[in-house]
């Protein structure tokens, strides 16, 4: 019989608010495995070396194109700044938690949704406690509006380009903008990680890394410059790989 535990995580969304009840961390309350630390020792450099090849396609795209996605980016950010706040900013926040708590197969319980503030309870085993810190986090790195974005213009086809561009755009920027604002040493989703602040920031930036080079490669260059991404990785893999063990491919 599998021995369950229960976990809230509160967050107040805004740009940098405080709350008056001082943080306390205990280590019954941190987060992040060697599973954590593993994916961020993986994540960092994937995403910095995606990024890098990513902007260089974006340096290979038609300037009117290039200038049609940032305006799209603004007006993406613009409409999350006023129009996605308050509960629904909070919802979709929470929200986040649940999906990926869902996901790992963990029972949720409660979810909590106010103006400024809001809360998740939910049960997890021995075998998902792992997840904690993906579930503490997902607010910051799930892009859901670009998600939907990107399958409206899988959907769509190569036909509009130009329409395209301006989707993935709006709802990347409308993303980035929700991402970036609830980020504080205030939030214990970020704080309570094992290694601090410090730690979860730099897991949320190298995760916000991979997801815009995906973002940029589907966006200029469709399945073919995401595709061009994965393939530079596995030869990158390949050759660590047999500088390593000494392997070498086809022998």
């Amino acid at each position: 019989m599998a021995v369950s535990s229960g976990r809230s995580w509160g967050s107040e969304v805004g740009f940098f608010k405080r709350r008056e009840k001082e943080i306390k961390d205990t280590s019954d309350d941190v987060v992040g495995g060697f599973a954590f630390f593993l994916s961020l020792a993986l994540l960092f450099p994937t995403g910095l070396l995606l990024l890098s090849l990513a902007i260089r396609q974006v340096r290979q795209a038609d300037l009117g194109n290039v200038l049609i996605f940032l305006v799209a980016l603004t007006l993406g950010a613009a409409f999350a700044y006023r129009f996605m706040q308050g509960h629904l900013s909070v919802l979709i926040h929470e929200w986040k938690h649940e999906l990926i708590s869902s996901l790992v197969g963990n029972k949720n319980k409660r979810m909590e949704v106010g103006r400024d503030t809001g809360s998740l309870q939910y049960e997890y085993t021995k075998k998902t406690a792992h997840f904690n810190a993906f579930i503490a986090l997902a607010p910051y790195i799930v892009p859901i509006c670009t998600f939907v974005g990107i399958l409206i213009t899988a959907a769509l086809g190569t036909k509009h380009p130009s329409i395209a561009l301006m989707i993935i755009g709006v709802t990347y920027g409308a993303d980035a903008l929700m991402n970036a604002r609830d980020i504080s040493p205030v939030q214990t989703d970020i704080s309570l990680i094992r290694g601090g602040y410090s730690i979860g920031l730099l897991y949320i930036i190298s995760w916000n890394m991979l997801t815009t080079a995906i973002v940029l490669a589907w966006a200029f260059q469709g399945f073919n410059g995401v595709a061009e991404l994965c393939t530079t990785v596995m030869r990158l893999f390949i050759v660590l790989y047999s500088a390593i063990t000494g392997w070498q491919p086809g022998v």
